[in-house]
């Protein structure tokens, strides 16, 4: 039963990724998170997830200047339903799964981006994600006006110079920072950064089976990324797979012949093959 609902889990999620027209963000992170949990009932949670974007919706439906009607969505969404960034557990990753931000209301910067994007947008805002370095913040914009919001510190408002500081914090590499980012991302992006948080919590707690199933739900949004797929082999690999991780990394190699690990993807090829003429 377990194996049936990752499976079915693993073709809603495809079938999304396939699908022309825009990408449903919060239903494909639901079906992410299907994975992982067998009785989540997907449904059930978008529409407690649209239920809240009415309400704020309807909150500041009369509200015409665009900081104050901000503001009344960040009140209702942080000060009355108490959602919240997770500072002290930031690696758990319950955080990068939206059924649980939405039943223990803490998250990461990238989920409460999510959510606060559909409240925004179900409050008459233009909203989309802001990928900077080492955090994710939100622009949106209203009447005419475009404003930067920072989800994970109680949404509050913040500024070019702000996000400069957010990168410098959060990597130590404040010449990360690109004014360009400020634009914003696409939702099939966030996915993206969403699997890729999920996957370093699992390496973080030396989850290599749960990384594995992350890192191939990243190659159904990019199939093609050779990064992915070398980290592919090395899960394999740490697996006991030696022949599914050899054919990863040669793919790895034949897609990217001049990176700069190659010597030592090299090495561990050679390993590997060894390690399989050894067990046939």
């Amino acid at each position: 039963m377990c194996r049936d609902h990752r499976e079915r889990a693993r073709r809603q999620l495809a079938g999304l990724l396939a699908a022309s027209g825009p990408l449903d963000l919060v239903e494909t992170a639901l079906w992410i998170a299907a994975e992982e949990y067998a009785n989540l009932d997907v449904g059930q949670y978008g529409d407690r997830l649209r239920l809240i974007c009415a309400e704020g919706s309807r909150r500041v439906q009369a509200i015409s200047n665009p900081f104050a009607r901000l503001d009344g969505l960040r009140a209702y969404l942080y000060e009355e339903l108490g959602f919240r960034g997770n500072h002290d557990q930031y690696g758990d990753p319950r955080n990068s799964y939206l059924n649980e931000v939405l039943d223990r209301r803490l998250g990461i910067p990238l989920t409460l981006s999510i959510l606060f994007i559909e409240l925004a947008r179900a409050a008459g805002f233009e909203a989309r994600g802001v990928g900077l370095p080492g955090h994710f913040v939100t622009r949106v914009a209203y009447a005419g006006r475009a404003i930067l919001v920072d989800p994970f510190h109680q949404g509050r408002v913040i500024s070019h110079e702000d996000c400069k500081q957010l990168v410098a914090r959060s990597t130590g590499r404040g010449w990360l920072f690109r004014s360009e980012y400020l634009e914003g991302t696409t939702d099939r992006a966030m996915l993206a950064r969403l699997l890729t948080n999920l996957k370093y919590a699992y390496l973080g707690r030396s989850d290599y089976s749960r990384a594995l199933t992350v890192v191939e739900r990243l190659l159904l949004v990019s199939p093609e990324d050779s990064s992915e797929i070398r980290d592919r082999g090395f899960l394999q690999a740490r697996l006991g797979r030696p022949g599914a991780a050899i054919a990863d990394l040669e793919q790895y190699l034949s897609l990217a012949p001049d990176a700069p690990d190659t010597r030592s993807v090299e090495g561990r090829l050679v390993w590997l093959r060894r390690r399989l003429s050894e067990t046939n």
